[in-house]
């Protein structure tokens, strides 16, 4: 878990059909940090992101890198607010072009959900692309998956007043 960025020539790491595997601690994802519960305690196992970055190149000569992410998160709760253990797998695929920016929105790539366009770069961050997928797949209002412990009391909440008025009904 190294706090440093860790930057890739993307295109020589797909022509060389390199690996590159290790761990991220949540604590170096600041963006993401923002985004999980932390806790206090330092008995609760730590937020990890494991991941696989390796590359290859195909017979028609395309470069593609292949990201795999598996990560441990304490999300919050938006029902209970409590936290909430939150399991990510994801696969990416991205095909290596050798375009400017201009280029990429003349491009019709979008129809392909087979992989996603990088631009060649011989600075690629990969903390940073690992951080940003793993914000895009989190659930927007994560919940529980089945009913949560402690239910919190909305603040103004109070108990019926006419509920007392219905054991007087005579059926």
């Amino acid at each position: 878990m190294s706090k440093t960025p860790l930057f890739i020539d993307n295109l020589a790491f797909a022509k060389k059909n390199e690996r590159l595997a290790g761990t991220l601690s949540v604590a170096d994802c600041s963006r993401l940090n923002e985004l999980l519960q932390t806790s206090a305690s330092n008995d609760d196992a730590k937020d990890e992101i494991s991941y696989l970055l390796h590359g290859n190149t195909n017979a028609a000569g395309q470069h593609f890198l292949h990201l795999s992410l598996v990560a441990n998160l304490n999300a919050t709760c938006q029902r209970c607010l409590g936290k909430m253990p939150l399991k990510l797998n994801l696969n990416f695929n991205y095909l290596i072009g050798e375009v400017s920016d201009n280029d990429i929105e003349t491009l019709d790539i979008d129809n392909n959900d087979d992989y996603d366009l990088q631009q060649a770069s011989q600075t690629m961050n990969i903390m940073t692309l690992i951080e940003d997928e793993i914000i895009m797949a989190m659930p927007i209002a994560p919940v529980h998956d089945g009913d949560c412990n402690t239910l919190a009391m909305q603040s103004g909440e109070k108990p019926n007043p006419f509920a007392v008025l219905k054991g007087l009904i005579k059926s």
